[in-house]
Formats: C-alpha cells, structure tokens, sequence
C-alpha cells in the first residue's frame, strides 16, 4: 500500500508529549497522519478542506471540550475513537456511545484496535 492508500487520522491531545507520542503509534501502525493539533480551534481549522478517513480525540482539550469537533466529524460520517483519562462525560455516554473509547495511558496494541474497528477493518 502506497502512501497515497493509507487511511488518514487526526489526532488531537493538549498535551504536547501524548499527542507526539499518539503520532508516532499512529505512523508505525501504518496510518497517515491527515493532521494533528494541540486545540479544538486548531483541529477545527485544520478540516476545512479535507476530511481524514478516522478521527482519533481527546475529550478535554487543555479545559476546552471537544464535543464541537466531535460533532463536526460526525457530520461528515466519519468515526472517531475518543481517548481519555475520564471515560464518564455525558456527551460521551449518550452522544457518542457508539464511537470507540480507550482509557490513557493507550499501547500500540489498543490503538491498532481501536481505529480497526471504526474503521470496520476488525
């Protein structure tokens, strides 16, 4: 599979180190990164234009909540797999109760599963 083929994720993390981290697990699991940001403005701004194939969020974005993001993405039809340390939100529970979640801290293994799955690949 040629990079062209590669299914497209964005990821998004506050945290500069996870997201580097979620990034790197990312590309050596064979994905293409469509786009990675620090903030919901940033991720926001980075989809006008193109849509990735997967979405891969955190739910609470340096205090900011993710939700607007997650609706966005949603819009479009494409699935998204929220990691977090707090799995309870509401928005969460009943919004998005179908979208994968995984707990941090995520391994490869998790993670590979994870985005098999919404992308009904498992």
């Amino acid at each position: 599979m040629d990079r062209f083929d590669m299914q497209s994720v964005m990821v998004v993390d506050d945290e500069a180190m996870v997201l580097l981290d979620l990034v790197m697990m990312v590309e050596d699991l064979g994905y293409q990164v469509h786009s990675d940001s620090t903030t919901v403005t940033g991720a926001l701004e980075q989809l006008d234009g193109s849509e990735p194939d997967v979405a891969l969020l955190d739910i609470d974005v340096g205090g900011e909540p993710v939700w607007p993001l997650a609706r966005k993405v949603a819009e479009h039809g494409r699935p998204i797999v929220f990691v977090s340390a707090n799995l309870s939100h509401r928005e969460l529970c009943e919004e998005f109760a179908s979208a994968q979640k995984l707990e941090k801290p995520v391994s490869p293994d998790e993670i590979r599963a994870a985005l098999s799955a919404a992308l009904g690949q498992a």
